[in-house]
């Protein structure tokens, strides 16, 4: 196996891609439980953020470690976690994703391509047209994340929820599955909406602060940013569809017909699978491409 190229004292693309090119992001739960995974350990293994965006069927962060040796026990260990949690709640085995890919960014230039290459991903799939709006790169954190809990009419439901994080946070634990959906539960469509901006700000990891120094500024960098989408040639990308929209068209879809959590699919039966997916094929405007990727049925993707 190639040893991982590493230079101390820079900070490192890291690029994960799933096995066979599945989807792996559904719910808000699924984004929720790998971010506040990645902030508790970040703390435990000394990890200074630029970012992290997680995109429906790969992730990319750009981190600084003090060695070779915990990159790969830090990238390890929350993929690790990571999947425990997710073969455990949707009742699946095997690994997720394939081995990390890494890139040392030596020098403010390539650290700056890096940098606009990492939060414009959303932005060339289509799911925003500023990187900013894109809740799951968590870019706004920096500067003006709403907290719609704030103020005096929560409900109960709201109120016990942020308690429950706030002791969970501070205890330096990450949410998985059970907690978050326990706490979702009661909760309504704005509030779940609330609390998800809520555990984004009480988990922050990512230094705005260095982030912005990159570009002498916070606006400085959002419009450059916006203006270079930048390039990555050391960590090359699997080639997939320009567009990642059709998948919350299925997303959607299974809602509207029962999925509580669309996530499941991927554990039903293949023959079942294969009827959900022609008629997903003619219900959404997915390609069959990316319904093979939604249901982890790669046989539909190469018909």
């Amino acid at each position: 196996m190639e040893k991982r190229r590493f230079l101390r004292g820079e900070y490192n693309h890291v690029y994960q891609r799933t096995v066979s090119g599945n989807n792996i992001f559904y719910d808000m739960e699924d984004y929720l439980v790998y971010y506040t995974i990645f902030s508790v350990l970040s703390k435990r293994y000394g990890i200074v953020s630029l970012g992290l965006c997680l995109m429906i069927d790969h992730i990319h962060s750009l981190i600084y470690a003090s060695s070779r040796e915990v990159l790969s026990r830090f990238v390890s260990h929350v993929t690790l976690q990571f999947v425990k949690e997710y073969n455990s709640t949707y009742g699946r085995s095997g690994p997720l994703f394939d081995r990390f890919g890494s890139a040392p960014k030596k020098g403010m230039k390539l650290l700056r391509t890096a940098i606009s290459y990492l939060y414009n991903n959303p932005v060339e799939k289509m799911l925003c047209r500023y990187a900013q709006e894109y809740r799951w790169s968590f870019l706004e954190g920096g500067i003006q994340l709403s907290d719609k809990s704030s103020g005096s009419r929560k409900s109960k439901a709201l109120r016990k929820a942020v308690k429950e994080i706030d002791w969970m946070a501070d205890k330096g634990l990450y949410l998985n599955y059970k907690v978050l959906r326990r706490l979702m539960r009661e909760l309504t469509a704005e509030e779940k909406s609330a609390i998800a901006d809520y555990i984004i700000r009480k988990y922050a990891f990512i230094r705005y602060d260095l982030l912005a120094d990159c570009y002498g500024g916070w606006d400085k960098m959002l419009m450059a940013i916006n203006s270079n989408a930048g390039s990555e040639y050391d960590v090359k990308e699997s080639k997939g569809t320009r567009s990642d929209v059709e998948y919350r068209e299925i997303y959607l879809y299974l809602k509207s017909h029962g999925y509580q959590h669309p996530g499941d699919v991927i554990v039903l039966p293949e023959e079942r699978k294969r009827i959900l997916a022609h008629d997903l094929l003619n219900s959404t405007s997915a390609t069959r491409y990316q319904i093979g990727k939604f249901l982890h049925l790669p046989s539909f993707c190469l018909k």
